[in-house]
């Protein structure tokens, strides 16, 4: 798979927006989780995940290792998120009034998830930089050093902010995780 990807990469940076796509395909559905997490709304996870794909097809020539590339595409992804949720007003609930009938929904990204509402409100008390520790290393399974480069931070820094979110968490969720 990794040498699929090298590939794909290798075509993208040459300039074949089908390979761009193929790639994008492959990462999608993480990316736009992670977004739903981070924003806290599907519309705003949407546009954040198009800019980063954007950010990235115009930016695929400056990537200098094939292998990287999921790990700069979330980084990418990260700054976008992170726009979208401060110019938001930085929301603080997860759940949103739907217009047609007055009761409350979840964005779309969730029901994959399946994340009480316990959960998204225990992760929604955790700072910015918590919870994108948090997700990167649950949803996207990445290692304390991919986050470290992802978020510009040392590993170790990353390893400890962890340990305390998750902390945190349980905590909040009576000793749940």
């Amino acid at each position: 798979m990794s040498a699929q990807i090298n590939e794909l990469v290798t075509l993208a940076q040459n300039g074949s927006a089908e390979a761009f796509g193929e790639l994008y395909e492959l990462y999608y559905k993480e990316m736009y989780c992670y977004a739903c997490c981070v924003t806290g709304s599907e519309t705003l996870a949407q546009d954040a995940v198009s800019d980063a794909v954007l950010s990235a097809f115009s930016q695929i020539k400056s990537l200098k290792k094939a292998q990287a590339f999921k790990g700069w595409m979330f980084k990418i992804l990260c700054a976008a998120c992170k726009r979208y949720y401060t110019d938001s007003q930085k929301q603080k609930s997860l759940v949103y009034l739907d217009d047609e009938d007055g009761g409350f929904k979840e964005p779309a990204g969730f029901e994959s998830l399946e994340l009480s509402v316990e959960l998204k409100r225990a992760l929604e008390q955790l700072a910015e930089d918590e919870r994108e520790i948090v997700l990167l290393s649950i949803l996207g399974n990445y290692k304390s050093h991919e986050i470290g480069e992802i978020l510009g931070c040392p590993p170790s820094t990353v390893r400890s902010k962890l340990k305390r979110a998750l902390k945190k968490l349980r905590s909040s969720l009576g000793g749940e995780i």
